[in-house]
């Protein structure tokens, strides 16, 4: 839990929680979250019993909180775009980078166009 961590680490630590819903953002918020991961914004092959929000979810989502929120789930070059106005205010890749053959170059890609898309 969000307070147990802040407690256990302290006001210095950067704590992030996991949320789904404007529900859990506002919980995670209120009990002292840093940031929040939002999604799964698409389905994801690291976490096949992820549920799935989607870009309304995560438009929710960050209109209910005032902290940095980060989408998640499903995110590679040709999915990001979607992420367009939806207030997320930046995007987490796993899958895009592992499935790579030139991680390096697959990652100044992905980052190109997480600024194109969400100034970030």
């Amino acid at each position: 839990a969000c307070a147990e961590a802040r407690a256990a680490l302290g006001p210095d630590a950067v704590v992030g929680v996991s949320v789904q819903t404007a529900a859990q953002a506002l919980a995670a918020q209120e009990a002292g979250a840093d940031y929040l991961g939002a999604g799964a914004v698409f389905g994801t092959p690291t976490k096949t019993d992820a549920v799935v929000t989607g870009v309304d979810g995560l438009s929710v989502i960050c209109a209910a909180v005032t902290i940095p929120v980060v989408a998640i789930g499903g995110l590679n070059a040709r999915t990001l775009p979607a992420l367009a106005g939806s207030g997320a205010d930046g995007a987490a890749v796993v899958s895009a980078l592992f499935a790579a053959d030139d991680i390096e170059d697959t990652a100044r890609h992905l980052r190109a166009v997480v600024r194109e898309v969400l100034g970030a």
